[in-house]
């Protein structure tokens, strides 16, 4: 465990910049047991069907393992419901398209498209905090690329769609009854994550407040990735919590714990960098605070998420934040303290009802819902693109072409920069994973030398599926190239690989760029609405947190810095250098201000409740205004400020209008010239 815990704590300092990316790591959310559930599961499909002599089994095990990939945490129960269903409707387009396919070309094309279009309605492309369990909607599409290219007349079609059912009833009965899944590992790994992160941002802080000199760069990072990653962080841990440990209370209110320090670090930046000072004393202090953090993540390896040197280092910082000199300083260092010590009591929050629990799991394609235009564009861009791979694979007569046809699949997103991401990742996870290919092909093995060397690659390909997808490949290349020598034996796997994953990549390119091709600055306009409705709700809702539910002003800035984070990452696409790209960023410095003087204000609060309330609802109206601009892209007059001499946090939501409206101007002004009169 010690072991696991380090590695996490020291790949997580190191990959704070890939959080909120397609390509995000997560080495939290390393899950040895699930792997090892799986590889029972698909190595007994692959020794039945090699003892029995039963060549089309072997579907089965491929389906025991996209089963596994969509294995969703949470309760048995749960867990059972949405793996059940997609074996089932796996099954019914896996003989479908079979079925279809044994009509000739033009009826497998057809069949293709449909199928897949279908599958990608059900599919969910909402942003996500790091890498989760695959959706049966998107691994049924798979099912439909790999039918298509096994025609079967009806009766063999219905057989494969048994064996798939099959393989898929193996991996849930091992999954959910004779060995669920109970291990608090992960979120012991959780904690580890975000607190090693909380302590990389505290060193952060210290080592800006000692370069005196304040450096822009510096000053950037600290508050784009660093702030951005560890909030991604703990939002991932909720989703880890409620849907892994069911909700514990004590790694939940750890959870909290971490969250009120962070915002504490919110504050401390904040006030630092508008001009405040730390005295020796207080940079002491903080020190004190970043050498508690670092022992609280070598404790949480001992199993205990606390210890009585943890609570004493606590008290003795509590003890001396109150008599920092510093009003602001001090303050915040007594509400880490308390935080920190209240670990050691019992967990204030409480347990999580069965409707937030099942919140969580991932939608399947059955779930009735109505498509939104971003989903009907990419089921009909990637039906397109895949079937247009499928056409090129037949006219060239290549060999395992469905391997490019499932790579266009895959790699294509809404977002184009995401695409090229996901290419990227693949083609790095791919080059890898043939390497270590080649070297066991070249040992001839045969079926049941192969099927040994499946299995271990199976449980490290679903230990790692929710880790990064890259490193995810590495390991599914040789399984799945040895799995393609037992089903379908073909001579040079690995050439025939590169070329088909370089096809699948260039087709997912094209169709990302010629068919419906999304709008970027339409995409960043939804994400920058978000984002100021929150971080405002936030402002006016920590000017009258003195009438309200402090745990709605804690929801508030936890989805503040969510939006904001989802902003930057929408606007990452743009390239730096142009007009929109400046704006932008100012627009994006200006939300992050508003949040940590609204973090600054919840610490120190206010002497004038009346006048407050009043700005508080100046802020919701100032607001809605801002909205309503950027639907329309333009620029109007804004409600009147409050008629008194404004402070820290009047100051943040003034610039962050003005940005805003700065930015408008522009895009308005560009779009506008391009209008000929």
């Amino acid at each position: 465990m010690r072991l696991t815990s380090r590695l996490v704590s020291f790949v997580s300092r190191r990959t704070q910049w890939s959080e909120g990316q397609v390509y995000a790591v997560a080495p939290e959310q390393l899950d040895i047991v699930d792997g090892v559930r799986a590889a029972i599961s698909i190595g007994l499909v692959l020794a039945c069907a090699i003892g029995l002599e039963i060549p089309d089994l072997a579907f089965g095990a491929v389906a025991a393992f996209w089963t596994c990939l969509c294995d969703p945490f949470g309760r048995a129960w749960s867990r059972f419901l949405i793996m059940a269903k997609f074996a089932v409707l796996g099954a019914i387009v896996f003989s479908l398209s079979s079925f279809g396919a044994h009509f000739g070309t033009v009826a497998a094309v057809a069949t293709l498209f449909a199928l897949v279009a279908l599958c990608c309605l059900g599919r969910s492309y909402v942003p996500a905090f790091g890498p989760g369990p695959a959706q049966g909607s998107f691994i049924s599409a798979i099912a439909v690329v790999i039918g298509v290219s096994t025609p079967r007349p009806l009766d063999g079609a219905l057989q494969l769609g048994g064996w798939f059912l099959l393989g898929g009833a193996v991996t849930i009965f091992v999954s959910t009854m004779i060995w669920p899944n109970h291990s608090n590992t992960p979120g012991r790994l959780t904690l580890v994550m975000i607190y090693s992160r909380l302590q990389l941002m505290s060193a952060a802080l210290i080592e800006l407040d000692r370069s005196r000199g304040i450096s822009n760069a510096g000053w950037l990072q600290y508050e784009t990735l660093t702030r951005r990653a560890v909030r991604i962080a703990i939002e991932r841990g909720r989703q880890i919590v409620a849907r892994r440990l069911l909700g514990s209370r004590p790694h939940g209110h750890a959870i909290d714990v971490g969250a009120k320090i962070f915002a504490v670090l919110i504050a401390l930046g904040q006030y630092r960098r508008a001009g405040g000072k730390f005295t020796d004393y207080d940079t002491k202090l903080l020190g004190h605070m970043d050498e508690t953090l670092r022992q609280l993540i070598d404790y949480l390896d001992t199993g205990p998420i606390t210890s009585d040197q943890i609570t004493q280092s606590a008290s003795l910082l509590h003890a001396k934040a109150i008599e920092s000199q510093d009003r602001v300083f001090g303050r915040c260092m007594a509400g880490a303290a308390t935080a920190l010590m209240s670990l050691a009591g019992t967990p204030r929050s409480e347990p999580r009802q069965d409707a937030e629990l099942t919140s969580f799991i991932p939608v399947t394609f059955v779930k009735l819902a109505v498509p939104t235009p971003i989903v009907w564009h990419q089921a009909l861009r990637v039906a397109t693109a895949v079937t247009a791979c499928h056409l090129m694979g037949i006219w060239f007569d290549i060999t395992l072409s469905y391997w490019g046809t499932i790579a266009t699949l895959v790699v294509m997103q809404p977002a184009f920069g995401n695409t090229w991401a996901r290419i990227v990742e693949r083609a790095t996870g791919t080059i890898l994973g043939g390497l270590f290919a080649s070297v066991l092909l070249m040992q001839n093995p045969g079926e049941v030398v192969g099927t040994l060397m499946i299995v271990p690659l199976a449980a490290a390909v679903i230990a790692l599926r929710t880790v990064n997808y890259a490193v995810f490949m590495i390991f599914l290349t040789p399984m799945f190239m040895l799995l393609s020598d037992i089903i379908r034996p073909s001579d040079n796997l690995i050439l025939l690989r590169a070329i088909n994953e370089s096809l699948g990549a260039v087709f997912g390119i094209v169709a990302s760029v010629l068919i419906f091709p999304a709008n970027e600055r339409l995409a960043i306009a939804d994400a920058l609405r978000a984002a100021v409705s929150a971080n405002m709700s936030f402002a006016a809702g920590v000017r009258s947190s003195h009438t309200s539910d402090l745990t709605q002003t804690a929801k508030a800035q936890s989805e503040a810095g969510i939006r904001s984070s989802r902003a930057e990452v929408a606007a990452a696409g743009l390239g730096r250098g142009n007009v929109d790209a400046d704006a932008l960023t100012g627009v994006l410095s200006a939300l992050r201000n508003v949040c940590g003087a609204s973090a600054v204000f919840e610490i120190l609060g206010s002497d004038d409740p009346k006048i407050d309330r009043q700005r508080a609802d100046y802020y919701y109206a100032l607001s809605a205004a801002l909205e309503m601009q950027l639907r329309t892209w333009t620029v109007r007059d804004l409600p009147t400020p409050v008629a008194d001499r404004g402070d820290a946090l009047d100051q943040a939501v003034a610039d962050l209008a003005l940005a805003l409206q700065l930015y408008i101007e522009m895009y308005g002004r560009r779009k506008g010239s391009a209008i000929p009169i």
